[in-house]
């Protein structure tokens, strides 16, 4: 029974070892994706979409579970028209930081203008349930919502009419 003991613990000494390097790597790609990541905001700032969308591929790279850049990624392909692909990219980063409210308010703008108002909808309630402080782009979103469903409604009336 000792001898098992002696041989588990062995093994857990030997895991540890073999993680501590490993969490260093992850420290270092970590801090590299996020240098990449504020110089592609930089970039699409200064409207160099391309550049940005390279420099957040790299920081994806780098680091695949970060939120933020998944986030950037999706308000560059927003800027490209691409609303789709924007929105299914930032819902990706949600899935990462659930809580992250810009994101939702981003989210929530994509869904509506793309129609998909059950996903506007449901991104909406989850922004008012953390809100908490933040709460004054609620009512501006729920508008968006509305505004866009109704313009939905004018077009299919339209449609239905010809």
């Amino acid at each position: 029974m000792k001898a098992i003991q002696k041989s588990v613990l062995a093994l857990a000494l030997g895991l540890i070892c073999l993680t501590a390097p490993a969490m260093a790597i992850s420290e270092k790609y970590r801090s590299q994706s996020e240098n990449l990541l504020a110089q592609a905001a930089a970039a699409l700032a200064a409207d160099q979409i391309q550049q940005a969308d390279d420099l957040v591929n790299l920081a994806l790279t780098a680091n695949p579970a970060n939120a933020a850049a998944f986030i950037l990624k999706g308000q560059i392909h927003a800027a490209n028209g691409d609303t789709a692909e924007a929105l299914r990219i930032v819902t990706v980063g949600l899935a990462i930081e659930p809580a992250n409210l810009p994101a939702i308010a981003l989210q929530i703008e994509l869904a509506a203008e793309i129609e998909r108002f059950e996903q506007a909808d449901e991104a909406l309630a989850t922004y008012e349930k953390i809100c908490l402080d933040d709460c004054g782009q609620v009512e501006p979103l729920r508008r968006l919502i509305d505004d866009n469903r109704a313009a939905d409604a004018k077009v299919e009336v339209k449609s239905q009419k010809e």
